[in-house]
């Protein structure tokens, strides 16, 4: 059988939701279900306005923090700190026991140590002049 790599240009949500389901579908019946429970968190101002938030994926038995963002002006107010203890408290309750993550080395490497988080990979040079780095916490 002669097989073609096609790069599909036309209909990226559903072929990018059928690999997904088909690889999810491998992944439960090695492990088990996969929850995919979405988990967002906001700190919003007087006004509404969005001061920080975080998006994160639980599945199985973690917590992937996908996203953790705190607008510059209310940097070093305890936001970005308060968003990743409910993430953890999150994770707390619907059983989780780690919650895990990357940075780059522009981003806030230094604040996911203070929190406790400990690394477990890099990508060096991705992008140039920097790194990824994984972070992961175990809860106990």
């Amino acid at each position: 059988m002669a097989s073609q790599v096609i790069l599909e240009t036309q209909r990226l949500d559903e072929a990018a939701n059928e690999i997904r389901e088909r690889l999810l579908g491998f992944n439960r019946q090695r492990v088990g279900p996969f929850e995919d429970v979405r988990v967002v968190l906001t700190v919003r101002g007087a006004g509404g306005e969005l001061l920080g938030g975080l998006v994160g994926l639980g599945f199985w038995n973690g917590l992937f923090i996908d996203l953790v963002w705190v607008d510059e002006p209310a940097r070093g107010r305890g936001i970005g700190s308060a968003l990743m203890r409910a993430a953890e408290s999150e994770a707390r309750k619907r059983g989780w026991q780690v919650c895990f993550l990357s940075t780059w080395t522009f981003q806030a490497p230094g604040f996911y140590r203070k929190l406790g988080y400990e690394p477990f990979g890099k990508l060096e040079g991705m992008p140039p002049g920097h790194t990824r780095t994984w972070f992961a916490k175990w809860l106990r």
